[in-house]
């Protein structure tokens, strides 16, 4: 039901509202800095005009997202799945290709990822799964369920391919299984046998896949090939030091020794430009907007609350992690994006939606 937003305002948690916009304006500042050397049309901002296009466009979808309170997932989310599978579907068909795999759609002027779309769609449909079928979760035949769901979306993301993407979905399910009540035996029973499996996923692996594995044990094996991207990225934030080189003073992302440094790679220009200094100030903001997060989905009024809070908490935290992971070489090289800093629309979109998730989780916790 709709609800007039000034009667909610009051409920609005402002810290993590506040914090996003913070890092917002700091994604814009390391976005300039990483590509007004390279200009499209002449113009340096060119990728920064385009980002805050797409924050404007996320803000908006915000603010539209308090308006309705977040029960109506109950009826709706059967047709998100859906939605979200007739898209993965249609890339098949007329996805477009590029690097090698195939994960844009083209509906119009539109293009986007749908499997973007999907991370969202999935955190509601299991949220409303899990909050109808909670008592089930006794059953261990049931508890498969909800993997199955998950695992038609893991298995069509796989074979576009994007392992990246699939891992969140994995990691999104059992986060929110877990904030579900499920039994803790159950999880360490799939774990177990997952990890007894990576010998018959690495078949299914592509090539690049498989190097980037490799390449992550030991990135020296192919220092001009498939481990330059990570050596670069450690040189750049090794070379940061405490205060870093100053904004537009990073060798690496300068002088674009740095690959896809304003995308994967965003956080080492963080690293290289200000210095251990700065990457704790932006790993302080995402422990912030965690923190709110948790909070947010502990102190709501009910279950389905609570896991659609958990549920945008792990897109979130398991983005972070990865992508900071593999810029330090700590984790191999998936490709997935940073929030709210890696340029890029549909993500972007995608961040604004789980911080709406969780807004709306918090002003609705009160009835009015």
């Amino acid at each position: 039901m709709k609800r007039d937003l000034g009667r909610l305002s009051e409920n609005i948690d402002y810290t993590l509202l506040i914090t996003v916009v913070i890092l917002c304006f700091f994604g814009l500042i390391v976005l300039y800095s990483s590509t007004r050397m390279t200009t499209l049309g002449g113009d340096g901002y060119f990728y920064v005009k385009r980002q805050i296009e797409w924050m404007v466009i996320g803000y908006a979808i915000l603010i539209t997202t308090l308006l309705v309170d977040y029960h109506f997932v109950e009826k709706y989310s059967g047709l998100f799945y859906v939605a979200a599978f007739v898209l993965l579907a249609m890339i098949f068909f007329s996805g477009r290709t590029t690097y090698g795999a195939r994960r844009w759609l083209l509906i119009g002027p539109f293009e986007f990822q749908p499997s973007e779309f999907a991370k969202l769609a999935l955190i509601v449909f299991l949220a409303d799964f899990l909050n109808k079928n909670r008592e089930k979760l006794e059953s261990f035949l049931y508890f498969l369920i909800p993997f199955g769901y998950t695992g038609i979306f893991i298995l069509m993301v796989f074979k576009q391919p994007d392992l990246g993407t699939s891992m969140v979905y994995l990691a999104i399910l059992v986060i929110m299984l877990f904030v579900a009540g499920a039994r803790i035996k159950y999880l360490l029973t799939v774990f177990v046998v997952a990890l007894s499996s990576i010998p018959l996923l690495w078949i299914f692996l592509k090539d690049y896949q498989k190097n980037r594995i490799i390449l992550f044990l030991n990135p020296n094996i192919d220092p001009l090939g498939g481990g330059y991207n990570v050596i670069q990225s450690r040189i750049a934030i090794g070379s940061g030091g405490l205060f870093g080189k100053g904004l537009f003073g990073g060798l690496q992302s300068q002088l674009h020794f740095l690959p896809a440094q304003h995308t994967d790679f965003i956080f080492s220009v963080v690293g290289e430009e200000l210095g251990f200094l700065g990457t704790l100030f932006l790993l302080g903001l995402y422990a912030i907007i965690l923190w709110r997060g948790i909070k947010i989905a502990r102190e709501a009024k009910d279950l389905l609350g609570s896991l659609l809070a958990s549920g945008a908490v792990a897109f979130l935290l398991f983005h972070i992690l990865v992508n900071i992971g593999m810029a330090l070489g700590v984790l191999p090289a998936t490709g997935l994006p940073l929030p709210f800093l890696s340029y890029g629309g549909t993500f972007m979109i995608s961040n604004f939606i789980v911080i709406g998730m969780l807004l709306n989780v918090e002003i609705h916790k009160i009835k009015m």
